[in-house]
């Protein structure tokens, strides 16, 4: 029997790109605005640039280390202090991979968020493959960003080298465990133009067929988790 084609649709989602992390927030604002009301708790926030596109009577503490945040807090040595179930909505973009307790912080993500979750990571094997294209990062001086080992220690560094599909599965996994489950997964470019076509075949025929060639490829992984207890 045939199998039709299933269309999926998006929940979530907006024509807009952005290059840098000044434009990220605009992004989040025009991708998630429908779930992104009441009471907000942005994690690892920086300079809070999120708080400008929220809604009159929306309620935004920012919080993490550097930047601009409401309230200073290091994520490796305390917890959220905050209530079970205190925000309509969590945000924790581009920042677990820096933890070396990614679980528990999760966990407690989980924890505070009464509805919505929205976390993003990066995708390691695509910078290391890019890495095997274009050359060191910043001309030269690192092997790979955030991966390397410099003569004195970082001021930061990623902690953790997963490909999208492992980050997708943790989500899922350790979200079921907090009582939670995914609303959407979607991964930055992923559209493929011919070049890419064509070199989507090549890895294809010279990696292992272990690994999932878009792992090799696609951007960061972006995911909405709501609580099993709520709907949409």
């Amino acid at each position: 029997m045939k199998k039709k084609n299933v269309v999926k649709i998006m929940l979530f989602y907006t024509k807009y790109k952005y290059k840098s992390r000044k434009d990220k927030p605009k992004y989040v604002w025009l991708k998630y605005k429908e779930i992104l009301q009441g009471r907000i708790l942005d994690v690892g926030a920086d300079e809070c640039g999120l708080r400008k596109f929220l809604p009159e009577g929306t309620e935004y503490i920012g919080i993490g280390l550097g930047g601009s945040v409401d309230i200073e807090i290091n994520l490796e040595k305390s917890k959220l202090p905050y209530r079970s179930n205190s925000f309509d909505c969590v945000l924790c973009l581009d920042v677990l991979e820096h933890l070396d307790n990614i679980h528990e912080v999760f966990d407690e993500l989980c924890r505070v968020a009464r509805k919505y979750l929205i976390i993003s990571l990066p995708n390691p094997w695509a910078s290391f493959t890019g890495m095997l294209k274009r050359g060191y990062y910043k001309h030269g001086e690192f092997p790979m960003k955030f991966y390397n080992l410099p003569t004195n220690p970082p001021n930061d560094r990623h902690k953790w080298f997963y490909g999208v599909h492992e980050a997708e599965k943790f989500l899922k996994e350790r979200g079921k465990m907090n009582g939670m489950k995914i609303l959407q997964v979607d991964k930055e470019n992923t559209n493929l133009n011919f070049r890419k076509f064509l070199y989507r075949i090549f890895l294809k025929l010279i990696v292992h067929n272990d690994i999932n060639v878009d792992s090799l490829l696609v951007g960061s992984i972006w995911a909405v988790l709501i609580k099993s207890s709520s709907s949409h």
